[in-house]
């Protein structure tokens, strides 16, 4: 009985050890852990840890740095590798996966087309983008990327807090197109659920509610002024109430 008590101590501190270890290489070399999805394969490791920028000594968000390039290290290579050398990563764009997933985030493989900004933003392109829910309709976050350069006293600083703002994008099916949220037309998109189209047609959808019958000029204000809302309200009820 003592080999046996002497012998699962010996276990315990060994595995206690190797964890220590671990966690230590991980804070030294700054990676989170996570998986890549590649089809139904999930392989599991080491993200080299981004989403931070600098300015004027300030450190700031930077959540789109996650929809490009990502360096990996497979689990068992990082653990075992005594030092963990650049050459060990493997580079992952949206192309190369179908997405990948850390902590509580899960981004999928897309292609999008940015229509609200000015350049190449516009151009269809491969991306990873932030999943919020999976419905018939899913919701998705996308982050504008600040400019490369700037002109001003400012810099960089509200660029960086602007682009850490979400965009809502919208995906009615698995096959659909992602579309900002602000750009649904609920009564020509979600035809095919006549109870959503009614309610948009009535004005129901309304962050300004009204005690009567929403007149015309609720309506616009509603539609309007509140726009995004107003979408986000007619996806819950979809999603909700319709086949």
């Amino acid at each position: 009985m003592k080999k046996l008590s002497t012998s699962l101590l010996l276990v315990l501190f060994v595995s206690v050890s190797a964890f220590c270890q671990t966690e230590e290489k991980i804070k030294r070399e700054g990676v989170v852990s996570g998986v890549i999805f590649d089809g139904d394969k999930a392989i599991e490791g080491y993200f080299k840890k981004r989403g931070t920028v600098y300015s004027e000594g300030k450190a700031f968000d930077a959540p789109w740095q996650f929809q490009g390039k990502m360096k990996f290290i497979e689990k068992d290579v990082f653990e075992k590798a005594e030092k963990v050398k650049n050459k060990l990563y493997d580079s992952y764009e949206a192309k190369d996966c179908s997405g990948f997933k850390y902590d509580t985030l899960t981004y999928e493989s897309v292609k999008y087309a940015d229509m609200s900004a000015v350049g190449m933003d516009m151009l269809p392109k491969k991306m990873f983008m932030r999943v919020v829910s999976e419905d018939k309709i899913s919701l998705f976050h996308y982050f504008a990327s600040p400019p490369s350069v700037v002109s001003g006293s400012e810099g960089f600083e509200p660029y960086y807090i602007d682009c850490a703002k979400p965009n809502w994008v919208y995906r009615v099916g698995e096959a659909g197109k992602l579309k900002l949220v602000n750009d649904m037309n609920i009564t020509k998109e979600l035809v095919d659920c006549p109870m959503v189209v009614e309610k948009q047609e009535k004005g129901e959808y309304q962050v300004v509610e009204s005690n009567e019958e929403a007149s015309g000029g609720n309506k616009f204000l509603n539609n309007m002024m509140f726009k995004e809302q107003v979408r986000m309200m007619a996806i819950e009820d979809y999603n909700a109430n319709c086949e």
